[in-house]
């Protein structure tokens, strides 16, 4: 056999021989991250998943409602804050809603199918980024980057489908360019500018990895000054999109950062900017190394704002200022943890709060783009430790067995905390149980717990027997969150005004809640909420002129409020300014010709001046726009009163199916 035939049979062995230790490697991935997140199957909705998936109307139109979904924000919190642009996201679960309805299940089921899908393409991108190299350096990678804690997140919770849709489609547009670079076919070139814009769709902070784009390059490509200048304008091109393109189709977007979520948006001092940044990148690369505890939400005050002469902000300032000049000393070589280093801190680098504050301080969530530069040097140091071969074919001999039992030792303690960090995530009441322990400074983290443990109350309160004893502990409980939350900032009018609620319509100690109300006015006068019961408060100590200057007070900064309205109207009433009461209801008959309180209203009008006829007509057309089951029970015993049979079995039946519907708290 001459020597090129036997060359031409080696390469098609070892042809062969990758393509078997690709399926094996594929085999592999798709193990691993089901063992690690197939357990996010049972978990439930948590954190913003509710009123961006399971109540929001939007996504339950189904795909009728996908047309509304791209002129539309990615979520609006109960609060009326708007939340960025990301409809290809909300069309994933308008389709699943289709489909499946309401079903967690399923939905954590395919963020863990998409998880895998961008790991299945990260691979792809990571052995043309290495091509030439040892094929178990992008396999070892991809293996250490999967089971990384840091990513829990953005995969237990169905909020942060939009990270993996994103960073998905930033690999697959990386592809194409890199695709059009090697074959110089346009067409790649049109395909990686459609997959980015569907990048962008996903979300905008995609960006970030755009910018790495260049690097990726320089260290991964020949490229030629002319392919450089058509993939510049590109670039330009699509990042204009996703600045304007949402400008267009989106009312005014309403995303004031406050102080619970960043004070640094409230510090115009360029030194603690520095300082308190170059904290956040050390804290980062902490949890990189050592990714424990991880916790919901950070906010204030989990991160001290230090200005540059703090000694871990110069610490920090130490550990990546040597980072970036190894790498720039190893750049012209195109070394790999030179690309790593550089990769890792352009990528970070929109997440360090320096230039522009980020709501919650820190996220587990923005290390995901990131934690491929970290997964990337910690395999080459191994590959250099072992003095194993990084490039030429894949030998599997006695270095690489050393490098493979250390990856192996690294997984076990990743794998447990994945796995059970996803049970952390159940649900709300679990995650917040879970991590309260590590955010004793987090005001959002006590206000979120106490706010979920009055949910459980009012879920009990709805019985019809009075467990209010029962509850006490609970209440208790919450309201100790709510006190150390305005320990921790006490301008944080919300605890403030969730404490009087308490104080006021559970307890019934109206001037504690009046204190608590009046503290919430001091930061936010013109927070409806708190005006309003405010004025039921003071209603309930018959100090009737006081409560309606609040109720209309609450009414001038909430033009469209009908509760304040009603409570307004009644007061009016009881003071004989019967007019005002009337005109009140009017108001809000124009407002929601649907809504059914001004009739009930109007019925207890006339019952009190004793013409039961028309409160009866009133109450009636109550009914029919959807009034408590109290109405119909009234007009139930009223009709049986008069023998009336047919209508009482009428009311009786709207009654007993409004009590099955939703039970009325007493």
């Amino acid at each position: 056999m001459n020597k090129r035939k036997k060359d031409i049979i080696e390469q098609d062995l070892a042809g062969k021989n990758l393509k078997k230790l690709n399926r094996i490697f594929i085999a592999v991935f798709t193990l691993l991250v089901i063992g690690l997140y197939g357990n996010t199957y049972f978990n439930h909705f948590s954190l913003d998943d509710g009123y961006l998936v399971s109540d929001n109307p939007g996504i339950q139109k189904g795909i009728r409602g996908i047309p509304d979904i791209f002129t539309s924000f990615y979520a609006t919190d109960s609060g009326g804050k708007t939340f960025g642009y990301r409809p290809l996201v909300r069309t994933t679960f308008a389709i699943e809603m289709d489909l499946t309805g309401i079903n967690p299940g399923i939905s954590h089921a395919i963020n863990v199918i998409l998880y895998l899908l961008m790991i299945l393409i990260l691979f792809k991108v990571l052995k043309r980024l290495f091509r030439g190299y040892n094929i178990f350096f992008p396999f070892l990678i991809t293996v250490i980057f999967i089971a990384h804690p840091i990513h829990t997140e953005i995969v237990a919770s169905l909020k942060n489908r939009d990270e993996i849709l994103a960073f998905g489609f930033a690999l697959l547009a990386l592809d194409y360019f890199l695709k059009f670079i090697d074959f110089k076919k346009q067409k790649f070139l049109i395909w990686g500018v459609f997959f980015y814009l569907l990048a962008f769709l996903s979300k905008a902070s995609v960006f970030a990895f755009l910018l790495t784009i260049p690097l990726i390059f320089y260290f991964f490509t020949n490229i030629k000054l002319k392919n450089i200048i058509i993939l510049a304008l590109a670039f330009t091109g699509m990042a204009l999109f996703a600045a304007f393109f949402p400008k267009v189709v989106l009312p005014d977007m309403s995303r004031p950062i406050e102080m619970v979520e960043n004070p640094l948006a409230f510090d115009n001092g360029l030194w603690n900017h520095l300082g308190t940044g170059l904290y956040i990148i050390l804290y980062y690369l902490r949890l990189l190394f050592y990714p424990h505890p991880l916790v919901f939400y950070y906010g204030y005050n989990m991160v001290p704002v230090v200005s540059l002469g703090n000694i871990w902000a110069i610490l920090s300032l130490v550990i990546y200022s040597g980072m970036f000049v190894y790498a720039i000393m190893r750049i012209k070589s195109k070394n790999a943890l030179s690309f790593a280093i550089l990769f890792y801190m352009v990528s970070i680098a929109m997440y360090s709060n320096i230039l522009v504050p980020i709501p919650g301080i820190i996220a587990e969530r923005f290390l995901l783009i990131p934690s491929l530069g970290f997964s990337i040097a910690m395999v080459y140091l191994l590959f250099l430790l072992f003095r194993a071969d990084l490039k030429g074919s894949p030998k599997f001999n006695t270095r690489m067995a050393g490098v493979s039992l250390i990856v192996l030792i690294i997984l076990i303690p990743y794998a447990i905390k994945t796995y059970s960090r996803n049970i952390d995530w159940r649900t709300n009441f679990s995650l917040y149980k879970a991590d309260l322990p590590y955010l004793e400074n987090s005001v959002k983290a006590h206000d979120f717990y106490a706010e979920q443990l009055m949910r459980q109350v009012n879920e009990e309160l709805k019985k019809p027997v009075d467990v209010t004893k029962f509850l006490r502990p609970t209440i208790n409980e919450a309201i100790m969150h709510w006190k150390k939350a305005v320990e921790i900032l006490p301008s944080h009018y919300s605890s403030w005004t969730n404490l009087g609620i308490i104080y006021s319509r559970i307890y019934k100690e109206h001037d504690d809640a009046i204190l608590c109300f009046e503290e919430a006015l001091k930061y936010k006068p013109d927070h409806g909420k708190a005006l309003f019961n405010l004025g039921q408060a003071l209603e309930a100590k018959g100090q009737l002129e006081d409560a309606i200057l609040r109720y209309e007070e609450c009414i001038k900064y909430n033009d469209d409020a009908i509760n304040p309205r009603s409570r307004l109207s009644n007061v009016y009433f009881m003071t004989g300014n019967y007019r005002r009461a009337i005109e009140l209801n009017e108001e809000i008959m124009q407002i929601d010709p649907d809504e059914p309180l001004p009739y009930v209203n109007f019925g207890n009008y006339y019952i009190n001046r004793a013409d039961t006829v028309k409160a009866i007509s009133f109450y009636e057309q109550a009914v029919v726009k959807g009034a408590p089951a109290q109405v119909s029970i009234f007009l139930m015993k009223y009709f049986d009163s008069k023998g009336e049979i047919n209508k009482r079995d009428h009311y009786k039946a709207i009654a007993q199916k409004q009590m099955e519907g939703s039970v009325v708290k007493p």
